[in-house]
């Protein structure tokens, strides 16, 4: 063997490492993304599970109100007939009000259809509630043979919640419109009162 042949020798091993170096960076490069993929998922999950927790927070303050505003109402008439026409007028408006933010506190989920007996999402247990056990382990894992499948679950259950949300957050605004109106209605009641009165 010659001295040429001695000297091409190391680079053909460098050439042979090349191409295990690329596919270890591509395998790297594409775990990542799909790190980054599944992290953004489980990120908007939990944004949409808080937005719900604050909807449901806001309907509680409403409906701390109105239990408040019913204990004070009884003294008030009781002592005051000339406030009977705003106070009852608020009580309207405010009762309303009450409807509407129980309607966003109230549970909400979906039975699965006895007929094809297949849960439309599998992350939630309101429906998955009715499989037994077994049924439910083996299903999970029919739908978790890759990270597309567990994409999909995942997109199902964001979906879902944001379609929750949006009932709860329509139904917050009503609440709130409801309220609002109800002071202003009053208010207005009690000034045309006053003024006759004087």
């Amino acid at each position: 063997m010659t001295e040429q042949e001695k000297d091409r020798q190391p680079d053909k091993c460098q050439d042979n490492q090349k191409p295990e170096r690329r596919s270890t960076w591509l395998d790297k490069h594409q775990s990542s993304q799909q790190g980054d993929v599944i992290y953004v998922l489980r990120t908007t999950q939990q944004h949409h599970v808080m937005l719900g927790m604050m909807a449901d927070q806001k309907a509680n303050i409403i409906l701390g109100a109105f239990l408040i505003f019913i204990t004070v109402t009884q003294s008030v008439l009781e002592k005051y007939n000339m406030y009977n026409a705003p106070i009852w007028t608020l009580s309207a408006f405010f009762t309303l009000s009450a409807i509407f933010a129980l309607l966003v506190i109230a549970p909400r989920f979906r039975s699965i259809n006895p007929k094809s007996a297949r849960p439309s999402n599998l992350l939630f247990f309101g429906s998955f509630s009715k499989l037994g056990q077994d049924e439910y382990i083996q299903t999970m894992k029919d739908n978790l043979q890759n990270n597309e499948q567990a994409r999909a679950l995942i997109l199902k259950d964001i979906y879902q919640i944001g379609m929750v949300l949006d009932k709860k957050y329509s139904n917050l605004r009503l609440s709130y419109i409801s309220l609002g109106l109800g002071i202003i209605t009053s208010t207005i009641v009690f000034a045309v009162l006053h003024l006759k009165i004087n």
